[in-house]
């Protein structure tokens, strides 16, 4: 991964809920504008609920793009995601 981007004050939101968290970002293929990246501090109740709510990620750039989760592990509450649309970087 390259371009990467930490951002500390990210909010993941599901359905009604805002959840503080911390998100590296990052293109996985330039040629394809594929992107991604791991969102940290997630609490586990969340992280399952995002195998079947909608998810987007809320940046400090008031983008709100939305992500889908690529594996939710259940001794972690770092969940790895795949994002929709452009790169919002």
């Amino acid at each position: 991964m390259s371009a990467r981007l930490r951002c500390a004050d990210a909010w993941l939101i599901l359905g009604d809920q805002q959840i503080a968290v911390e998100v590296d970002l990052a293109l996985f293929l330039p040629d394809t504008g594929l992107w991604g990246g791991v969102l940290h501090h997630v609490p586990r109740r969340q992280a399952g609920a995002m195998r079947e709510a909608e998810a987007s990620l809320r940046l400090p750039t008031g983008e709100e793009p939305r992500i889908r989760p690529l594996a939710i592990p259940d001794d972690e509450t770092s969940v790895p995601f795949i994002g929709e649309g452009p790169p919002p970087f």
